[in-house]
């Protein structure tokens, strides 16, 4: 990892048009992943979680607001990439021709030899538990939670200031999930990993993040420690959410919830 930053989205709007009419799914949204911590964006399918990650790595155009790096806007441009992101899929997110050898190599900053690259990419290899014997397989030969420990690894070899981690979890047999999240805790906990982690699933972000923020229809509705949002919450839609946690004691407020417009009374932006 190289020297973090703080990562800040200034209130971020991304609009799409299409059919003669637009549609806002970020909608004003500003929230801070302080330098060396974990930050959970949490939300239902379609909330806009998605599209601020790829706004912050340049996959959707921004219609109005900043997204800064250690003060300084974030560049789109060139081979080392100051962020790095991590797709819900692991199954299409590896070139499939190429050994995961070749894709970690392909993420390494250009400035090493032959061999330092090698090294680097077995360094790697250990670092998210996968042997690096198997450098030369293809992603076919792996299970998702192996490909996506090999994702991790291809982000990490951008040396990147901060990872996006986007529903990572989503997609994998719920008996795998638990030792990739094991594997974020202890990178986070090794590399002092700066990271905003995305899921719809509260119990996840409980688990590894330190902060939270809660999205609803393209705006953030409440954030701050986990500890504090997640046991007393002021919005009622985080509230529906923990009621959706299995075990949770949460309780459900009757009823629609609020517009995402409602102010809850903590925050940490």
């Amino acid at each position: 990892m190289s020297a973090t930053s703080d990562l800040r989205f200034e209130d971020v709007t991304v609009c799409y048009e299409g059919a003669g009419r637009s549609f806002t799914a970020v909608d004003g949204v500003s929230l801070t992943v302080p330098a060396g911590a974990v930050v959970g964006l949490v939300g239902e399918s379609g909330c806009g979680k998605s599209t601020l990650a790829r706004a912050a790595v340049g996959l959707a155009p921004l219609s109005g607001g900043r997204i800064l790096l250690g003060g300084e806007p974030v560049p789109q441009r060139g081979r080392r990439r100051p962020l790095q992101m991590v797709f819900q899929d692991p199954y299409s997110s590896l070139d499939p021709r190429m050994s995961i050898g070749e894709s970690i190599a392909e993420a390494i900053p250009p400035g090493m030899s032959r061999a330092e690259r090698s090294a680097e990419v077995e360094r790697l290899l250990e670092l998210v538990h996968l042997d690096p014997g198997r450098s030369r397989v293809l992603p076919s030969a792996l299970s998702g939670g192996q490909r996506q420990r090999v994702a991790l690894a291809r982000a990490l070899a951008g040396q990147p200031q901060v990872v996006i981690a986007d529903e990572i979890t989503s997609a994998l047999d719920v008996s795998i999930q638990g030792a990739v999240l094991n594997l974020v805790r202890e990178l986070q906990r090794e590399l002092g990993l700066s990271m905003l982690f995305i899921s719809h699933n509260l119990a996840v972000v409980r688990y590894v993040a330190s902060h939270v923020a809660v999205m609803y229809q393209g705006r953030i509705v409440e954030q701050g420690p986990v500890a504090e949002v997640l046991v007393e919450p002021q919005h009622d839609y985080t509230r529906e959410l923990l009621a959706a946690v299995p075990g949770s004691r949460a309780a459900t407020s009757p009823g629609t919830p609020p517009g995402p417009r409602a102010t809850p009374t903590r925050s940490t932006s």
